[in-house]
């Protein structure tokens, strides 16, 4: 079931403050913070492509489609995974 804006906003606080007292002993809060940030990252990539679907081979869309992927890439080594997750080399 997909969480309403609040319920996202107040388990997300939660999440922090499990994070941040040391409560996180299963590490709920962590891979929630993580699975979100993620798909911020990916939602942006997602958003990107359709866009650059949608209205053909635009430079500009191409560039931001780029950067949107570089951005999840990096974020993804950031967090201790490998720089290549996504494919691009």
């Amino acid at each position: 079931m997909k969480p309403t804006l609040e319920e996202l906003h107040q388990a997300m606080t939660e999440a922090e403050r499990l994070r941040a007292t040391g409560e996180d002993k299963h590490h709920l809060a962590k891979t929630l913070l993580y699975q979100q940030g993620r798909l911020n990252y990916l939602e942006d990539v997602c958003l990107r492509a359709e866009r650059l679907v949608r209205f053909g081979l635009d430079e500009h869309e191409h560039a931001l489609l780029v950067k949107a992927l570089d951005a999840a890439r990096l974020a993804e080594a950031a967090a201790g995974g490998t720089e290549d997750t996504l494919g691009l080399g």
